[in-house]
Parts: C-alpha cells; structure tokens; sequence
C-alpha cells in the first residue's frame, strides 16, 4: 500500500477526503498522480474535465484546442472568464487549473489535432477524454485510439440532451472492446446534423456531461469501480432521464487501419461544429441493445420566447445574437428584408429548412428548399434566373447559419447571381 511520502504537504491536505474515502484511499490517489490525461477540448465539455481532473489530483494533463475565449462561449465554458477573452483557451483552462492544484504538470497543445499529429499526441496518454465539438475531429480521434489501443472516454450534448461512454478497441482480457465507429460508423454528411450554434445548448449540459465524463475517467486512472465500457449513457435535461443502452463491437466492422480517411477534407479551413444527439433506439444496429430507452427528442430546432434574444431597438442589427458573428456586406437585417418586402425589392426567397421546420411556419410565400437539396440540385432552383441587383435572391434558414452555407454554394456555381441573406434567420424575424 502507498504511503503519504510522495505527496506534499499542500497535496496531503487537498486529497484528505479522498484518502479517507472507503474504496479510494492513498493508494488510488497515489495512482492518479502517477497517471497522464490527453484532453480534447477546453470549451463546454472541457471546462469540467479539465477543472475535476486537477482538483482530483491526476497528475499530468495534456489540454488540446487551438481556440480562443469567446463571450457567446462563457455561458457554458466555466473554466474561462470575462478576464481571459482573446487569450489561448489552453492558457486560461491552464491557470484555472493550476489555482486549483499547483503540483499539476500542464502541456498546452495549441493546435487542431488532426490525422497527421494525433498518434503523436495521444501516444503519453493512459487515458484519453474527447471533448471536441465536431463529428470530423471525433473520428479522427477514435481511430488513433483504435490504432494505439488508447482507451478514449468520449461525449457530446446538442440542445438539452447528450450522451457518454468509455471506448476501448484492446480490452485487457485481449478481447476487442467497442469504439465511437461501432456507435456511429459513418460521418453524417455536412449539413445533416444541427450544429451547436444552429439549435443551441443549454449552458448547464455541458457541466452534467462533462462532469460524467471526468468521473469515468478518475475512476479508470485510480482502477476504481466499473468503468462504462460497452454502455452508452443518455441524459434529457428537460425530462431529468438517464437512460442506458448497450453497445458491443461490431465483428463485421473491419479494424481501423488509417486516421480519419472519410473526414480528412473537413479537418482544413473552417472548422465544423456540428454535435450529435444520442441515436434513436428504434433505429439501433444489431450490435447494439437498449436497456432503458432513451427519450426522443422533438426534432425542430425552434427557440422558444425564454431563449430568444430580446432585442430593444428595432432598427438595423450588427451582428447575429444567435452566433456572434458580425453583419456582412451580405446580410439583410429583418428590418432591412421587411422594407425591401414592402416595396417589392426581393426577388425569390428561399428557406433553406428542412420541410418540417418549414411546415412549422414560413415567410411569406418563401420556396422551400433545403439545404442538403440545394447542394445535391444538377439545376438551378426556379426564379433564380429573374433575379437582378433590384430584386436579389434572399436565403434563409432558422439562426442564419445554414442559409449562409447556402448563399456560399450559390455564389460558387453563379458568381453573377445576386443573392443575400436574411440575419438571424427566421428567429430573428420573428422577434422583430
């Protein structure tokens, strides 16, 4: 049994309550202080993993993200402040951390991982958390794990739910454990999924998910208790349910051999942030067995009067309160599109939404054509060849992400056309 020698005096003192801990004690606290963390991710998911993990004395921490502190980001990214905006988001998690636990070994790693560095990256770890935000990066960072036999603690959270489980393709019984490839084998195609910003999250999710995660972890590190491999953990914010289902490896499912080769061309320029809900049960492949059904969430990705933004001036907006992002040359403000409406200065309006979303309530008598269509569409869509400086093609969908996705793609294919994009998107409109 480990005795209190490799401890400080300060470090004696912060873990007492773990040393007294029945089933714990100084030999798993000793066992975390030996132990090395990779983390990806200092935002939302981050922030509690990285906070806990240095609170609960892991010993050594690796912290992954190339981006900056943002406000949007501060209602969910806890670990950062209004006093660290602009700074690395590694730096600032780095002295939250360290005020926490001064003994703590820090590695900031300022750079997106990505298929050509990820072995490298991962290869000191004895665990790896992945708290990245987007489907490119995730499998990029499973199939290294696959490949080093790193286990990989993963979640993810989109509007009011998420979902955690402990991947590990080398099981130490030599058996093959389940990886995020037998939960989701392919990538969604861009634009499939929502993204955070499009459909929004609840700032506290993050903390439940990412505390979850950060559990799993220090339970893994210290060899305490049953880790959650093999099992997805659910969670309904809205609804207060867990929910458990199964999951085995797939023995069709080929082992992973090269990093990321269907996502590759993602991992360049601007990044994706596009989250995942947990899969629906009724749709499950055969390798995997629902023990409590998660709760399905309503597909529409409509904010409610609670989260929209209150905008006291009616006049020309700046910038869209969804996302952040400032006003582009492009852009109409709602005021800007009503008053074109008003005197008949708009050519074709296109709503970019899915059919549902659409159905649920429209502008005027906007032509529905989603994004996925648009982008799949060998034809131009009807009225766009009408359209002139006087009377421009207006693009919109529900927050004003998509539809400027939408305008990229026509532009691209009709450089003359002249196309703009409603700010904020439906939303927006709404409330104005």
């Amino acid at each position: 049994m480990s005795d209190l020698s490799k401890f400080s005096r300060s470090q004696a003192e912060r873990f007492q309550r773990h040393f007294a801990l029945a089933g714990f004690g100084i030999e798993a606290q000793a066992k975390l202080l030996d132990s090395r963390a990779v983390v990806i991710g200092a935002g939302g998911l981050g922030a509690p993993i990285l906070t806990y993990l240095a609170a609960a004395g892991v010993g050594t921490i690796d912290i992954i993200d190339h981006d900056v502190v943002d406000r949007t980001n501060l209602h969910r990214q806890v670990i950062h402040s209004e006093q660290t905006l602009g700074q690395p988001k590694t730096a600032s998690a780095a002295e939250r951390m360290l005020g926490l636990h001064p003994e703590v070994r820090i590695t900031e790693h300022r750079e997106p991982i990505t298929a050509a560095n990820a072995l490298e990256l991962i290869e000191p770890a004895h665990i790896v958390i992945d708290g990245s935000d987007n489907f490119a990066t995730r499998y990029v960072v499973s199939d290294a794990c696959e490949i080093a036999g790193k286990p990989l603690v993963s979640g993810s959270i989109l509007r009011f739910s998420g979902q955690v489980s402990l991947f590990w393709s080398r099981l130490p019984s030599g058996e093959r454990g389940p990886t995020y490839r037998d939960l989701y084998p392919e990538a969604p195609d861009p634009g499939e999924v929502p993204t955070c910003a499009e459909a929004g999250v609840l700032g506290v999710l993050p903390g439940v998910i990412g505390s979850l995660m950060a559990t799993e972890a220090i339970k893994f590190l210290a060899e305490i208790g049953d880790p959650l491999i093999g099992r997805v953990i659910t969670y309904d914010a809205l609804t207060s349910h867990f929910g458990e289902f199964r999951l085995n490896p797939d023995p069709e499912r080929k082992p992973v051999i090269s990093i990321g080769a269907d996502v590759g061309d993602r991992l360049s320029g601007v990044e994706t942030v596009a989250c995942e809900t947990p899969p629906d049960h009724d749709a499950t492949s055969p390798h995997m067995s629902v023990l409590d059904p998660p709760v399905n969430e309503p597909e529409t990705d409509h904010i409610g009067s609670s989260g929209a933004p209150t905008v006291e001036d009616e006049g020309d907006l700046d910038f869209n309160p969804f996302t952040g992002d400032p006003k582009q040359a492009d852009d109409l403000s709602p005021a800007e599109f009503r008053r074109a409406a008003e005197t008949g200065a708009l050519g074709v309006v296109l709503d970019v939404r899915e059919p549902h979303e659409h159905a649920a309530g429209a502008i005027g008598e906007a032509v529905n054509l989603p994004l996925m269509e648009l982008w799949r569409a060998e034809q131009p869509p009807a009225g766009l060849q009408e359209a002139t400086e006087e009377h421009p093609v207006v693009v919109y969908c529900e927050h004003g992400i998509r539809s400027r996705q939408a305008l990229a793609v026509l532009k691209h294919r009709y450089p003359e056309l002249p196309v703009k994009n409603l700010l904020g998107g439906y939303a927006l409109y709404q409330q104005l």
